[in-house]
C-alpha cells in the first residue's frame, strides 16, 4: 500500500471512538474497508467478533491474524459512568471526557502524524485492526494465491471476552494458528523504530514455538527490520488462545503513553512509530504469502536440526572412542 493510502487508512482506523463493549463504530468501518476487496468475506460470530478471510486459488490455511477494537474507556451503566480497562485509579478524573452516546474517551487528538510517530488517542489496539485491513488490500493487490484470516475481536481490555468466546466456539478450519498483533510497552531491550517485535510471550505465558518461527523466518527472507523479545509488561489474546487450545503467537508494535498514560501523571495520546507499523504489515503479509508457497519447510528450526544432526555425525568418531574408556571405567 502506498504511503499516502496507508495514512489515510490508519487516520480513518485511529480516529474511530471506541470503549469495551461498544465496538460498533469500528465494526461498521472495517466492513466498510472490506465491502470492495472482491476475494474478502466477513461475517460476525455470536458474541460480535468480526472473521474475515481472504481466500484465493486453493492453498490451505494457516494463519489467523488478530486484534481487537475496544481500548480503554468510559461506559454508561445504570446511568452511571463507569471506566472499563487497565487504567490507574489516581489518573481517571484528571482530564476531560468526550462522550459519544452511551461510552466516552478521553478528550484527546483523534490522530496527529509528528517526526515519524502516530500521536492518536487510541493506537492500542486499533494499530493491530489498520495492519490487518492493510494486509486484505496489499493480497488484494499482488493478485497473492493465499487463504488467510483476519480477526477482529470485541472487550479485549477487561479480559479477553471477544477472543475466549472466539475460542470455544472455534469455528476456524483445523490446523489453523492464531498471531495476536497488539500495541505494547517496551520490555527486554526493545526499542520504538526499530521494527515489530515478535514476542516470545507475555507476562503470563510463553506463545507457540514453532509459529514464532515461522514469523523470524518470514522477516528475515524479506528483510524486515524486526526485533525479538519478551514483553512482559501485560498480556494479550495470545495467551487466551493457547489457554483454550489454539496455537497461537504474538507481534507487537511498540506503544509510547500506554493506555494514554504518560510517565509520571496526566493522561495523553498514545503514539507509535509509523515506520513499525508499515514493517507488521509487510510482516504479516509476507508470512501469509510465504506460508502459502510451501516455504515453512524450510524455517530456522528445521536448519538448526539439520545442522545439529550434521555435528552429531562428524562427532561419532570421538565417541566411538571414547566408548573403550566407559566400559573400561564401568568394571
Amino acid at each position: 500500500m502506498r504511503h499516502a493510502s496507508f495514512v489515510s487508512l490508519l487516520r480513518a482506523v485511529l480516529s474511530t471512538p471506541t470503549a469495551p463493549y461498544h465496538e460498533y463504530h469500528v465494526a461498521r468501518l472495517v466492513r466498510e474497508r472490506l465491502a470492495g476487496m472482491p476475494h474478502v468475506t466477513v461475517e460476525a460470530d455470536a458474541f460480535g467478533n468480526l472473521i474475515a478471510c481472504y481466500r484465493r486459488g486453493r492453498k490451505k490455511t494457516q494463519l489467523a491474524y488478530a486484534a481487537h477494537m475496544d481500548h480503554p474507556g468510559w461506559v454508561r451503566h445504570e446511568g452511571k459512568p463507569v471506566f472499563l480497562g487497565g487504567v490507574p485509579e489516581e489518573r481517571l478524573d484528571t482530564h476531560p471526557v468526550e462522550w459519544f452516546g452511551d461510552f466516552g474517551m478521553w478528550q484527546l487528538k483523534p490522530f496527529e502524524l509528528r517526526d515519524g510517530l502516530v500521536h492518536a488517542r487510541v493506537c492500542d489496539d486499533l494499530v493491530g485492526c489498520a495492519a490487518i485491513l492493510a494486509m486484505f488490500a496489499d493480497l488484494e493487490e499482488q493478485g497473492a494465491e493465499a487463504t488467510v484470516y483476519g480477526l477482529f475481536t470485541r472487550a479485549e481490555e477487561v479480559g479477553f471476552v471477544g477472543s475466549i468466546e472466539l475460542a470455544k466456539r472455534w469455528s476456524l478450519p483445523a490446523g489453523v494458528r492464531f498471531v495476536s498483533l497488539e500495541t505494547s510497552a517496551p520490555r527486554s531491550g526493545a526499542e520504538q523504530g526499530k521494527g515489530p517485535v515478535i514476542r516470545v510471550g507475555d507476562r503470563t505465558s510463553v506463545f507457540d514455538d514453532a509459529i514464532t518461527a515461522e514469523l523470524l523466518d518470514a522477516a528475515a527472507a524479506a528483510k524486515i527490520p524486526h526485533q525479538r523479545a519478551l514483553l512482559d509488561g501485560g498480556s494479550c489474546e495470545a495467551t487466551a488462545m493457547n489457554l483454550y487450545g489454539v496455537p497461537a503467537a504474538g507481534i507487537s508494535v511498540l506503544l509510547g503513553n500506554y493506555h494514554n498514560c504518560p510517565p509520571g501523571q496526566g493522561i495523553a495520546e498514545e503514539f507509535v512509530s509509523l515506520e513499525d507499523v508499515k514493517g507488521l504489515v509487510k510482516l504479516i503479509t509476507s508470512t501469509a504469502i510465504r506460508m502459502a508457497a510451501g516455504k515453512s519447510a524450510d524455517s530456522s528450526k528445521s536448519r538448526l536440526r539439520q545442522r545439529l544432526e550434521k555435528r552429531l555425525r562428524d562427532h561419532r568418531k570421538y565417541e566411538r572412542a571414547a566408548r573403550k574408556a566407559w566400559q573400561k571405567e564401568s568394571r
